[in-house]
């Protein structure tokens, strides 16, 4: 089994846990964005019970985005452990002098293995995409919350 399928494997056996649980969050729906991108004109119409609803959409929409923001951390934490494991053998049956530095054999592990340098890839593509994801379900539950603030208020 090679890297990318060994990945596809462990992210597929989360998967597999987390709907035989019925875990898994609802599907994306286009209302999620509507709710999301809610115009300042139309903010000031919705009744209290509309603000509410748009609240709960958004609600689900983060728990969309965590989903995804969870699954990207499984990525990186899969990463993490195949790199340790093929810099691990890299420095124990490589040549090197016994006085070269730690980093410089793993840049060169990372350099010269297909293996290592093809995960170390995914895993600086993983840590990209976690960082506007932790962003974005921040973002979107803030508003969900000043949401249920306004409809307190009305």
């Amino acid at each position: 089994m090679n890297s990318q399928d060994r990945l596809e494997y462990f992210l597929n056996g989360i998967t597999e846990y987390i709907e035989g649980k019925n875990l898994a969050p609802c599907e994306f729906k286009e209302e999620f964005q509507k709710a999301d991108q809610i115009s300042d004109e139309r903010l000031k119409t919705l009744t209290r019970d509309e603000l509410f609803d748009e609240a709960f959409l958004l609600y689900q929409y983060a728990d969309h985005v965590g989903q995804e923001r969870a699954h990207t951390e499984n990525v990186i934490r899969w990463c993490n452990d195949t790199l340790q494991r093929v810099i691990a053998y890299g420095v124990q049956h490589g040549e090197w002098d016994k006085y070269e530095k730690h980093d410089t054999k793993v840049a060169t592990i990372l350099s010269n293995d297909a293996i290592a340098s093809a995960v170390n890839n995914w895993k600086l593509t993983a840590e990209g995409r976690l960082e506007h994801l932790r962003n974005r379900e921040y973002n979107i539950k803030r508003k969900a919350e000043i949401l249920i603030e306004k409809g307190k208020r009305k």
